[in-house]
């Protein structure tokens, strides 16, 4: 009972960010990011299959090098540094 209660909260939340990600989208004062993060993350909480596509995605084993190079505090590499566009 409390493990469909949580669900649903979660996916409540999700529902929620999703919602004001798209405020986000179509009103450039309310910033757009935290909501997208927001949502990934409830999403992921409401849904296993979810996280498991989210952790197998390209863009998320790239950026996970990232974070662990700054964790080991070796900062970035220079070929790292030159495949990063601005």
């Amino acid at each position: 009972m409390i493990f469909l209660v949580r669900r649903l909260l979660w996916l409540l939340m999700s529902v929620v960010s999703f919602l004001l990600l798209i405020d986000g989208i179509v009103l450039p004062i309310v910033p757009q990011v935290p909501f997208l993060l927001a949502f990934l993350y409830s999403l992921s909480k409401f849904s296993p299959r979810f996280h498991k596509w989210l952790l197998n995605t390209r863009v998320y084993r790239w950026l996970k090098g990232f974070m662990n190079n700054e964790k080991e505090k070796i900062g970035m590499k220079r070929l790292s540094k030159s495949r990063v566009k601005l």
